[in-house]
C-alpha cells in the first residue's frame, strides 16, 4: 500500500486579505471552491493541460501552484 498522497499548494506572490499567502488543497478543483480564476490567474483547464508536477508549477501572475507528496505513516492491522 501506498503511503503518499498528491496534494496541490497555491502561493500568492502577496498576501491575501487575511494575511496569508499559502494554502493547501487535496486536488486542482477544489482551489476553485475557494478562489476564483480571477484571483488564481488561471482557469482549472489551464492547470489541468499545464500537466502540473513535483518539478514542474504553473506559475501565473498572481500565486506559484505545485504539486509536492504528503507521507502518511501504515496503519497496522
Amino acid at each position: 500500500m501506498n503511503n503518499r498522497e498528491r496534494i496541490v499548494r497555491v502561493k500568492f506572490h502577496r498576501s491575501r486579505p487575511n494575511g496569508e499567502t499559502e494554502y493547501y488543497f487535496g486536488s486542482m478543483s477544489a482551489i476553485f471552491d475557494i478562489f476564483s480564476k480571477d484571483d488564481i490567474g488561471c482557469s482549472l483547464h489551464t492547470l489541468w493541460a499545464a500537466n502540473i508536477d513535483v518539478n514542474r508549477p504553473k506559475i501565473t501572475r498572481y500565486c506559484t501552484i505545485s504539486q509536492h507528496f504528503v507521507y502518511r505513516k501504515k496503519h497496522k492491522s
